[in-house]
């Protein structure tokens, strides 16, 4: 199944806790913010900015950056955050 690009996120980082957010880059230069409480839905996302993610989310609240940047459809952001940070082992 081949997505195309404007259907594929970069996660870049997501916050530490039970309701993680998301920093997620679009396309080269979109970073937005995905939320639990939304169900990481893209209509209600914020826009942020690579200086935002660096000094703000990792540098003042602790965001954990993934590094490599992790690739998914947008479709599937909820499914990723259910399997990596919310079931149990």
């Amino acid at each position: 199944m081949n997505e195309t690009a404007e259907n594929e996120a970069r996660i870049l980082a997501h916050s530490p806790g039970r309701y993680p957010i998301l920093v997620v880059e679009l396309s080269p230069g979109n970073l937005r913010t995905f939320y639990y409480e939304t169900g990481y839905d893209p209509e209600q996302t914020k826009p942020v900015t690579e200086d935002w993610l660096r000094e703000n989310a990792i540098g003042r609240h602790s965001f954990v950056e993934v590094d490599p940047p992790y690739e998914v459809p947008v479709s599937s952001l909820r499914d990723y955050v259910r399997q990596e940070f919310l079931e149990g082992p």
